[in-house]
C-alpha cells in the first residue's frame, strides 16, 4: 500500500511540474495559474498531513519547498 500511495504522489508531482512549465508558456493566461496553484494546494495538503504524522517527507518526495518549487 505505501508503494502505491508513494506512486500516487510521485505522479501528481509529476503533474504540478507539468503545469508550472505550462504556466511559463502561457504567463498571462488564469487557467494555467490556477492548475498551477491548484496542484500546489493539494501537494502543501499532502505535505501537512505527512508531517503531523512523522512520517519521512523524503520518502514521498515532499522533501521540497513548494512554495519555491511550484509558485
Amino acid at each position: 500500500m505505501d508503494e502505491a500511495i508513494k506512486y500516487i504522489i510521485s505522479r501528481v508531482i509529476d503533474n504540478a511540474n507539468d503545469a508550472v512549465a505550462e504556466s511559463k508558456d502561457n504567463p498571462t493566461d488564469d487557467f494555467y495559474k490556477g492548475k498551477k496553484l491548484a496542484y500546489y494546494e493539494v501537494l502543501d495538503t499532502i505535505k501537512n498531513e505527512l508531517k503531523a504524522r512523522d512520517i519521512d517527507l523524503k520518502e514521498f518526495g515532499l522533501d521540497i519547498e513548494l512554495e519555491k518549487t511550484i509558485l
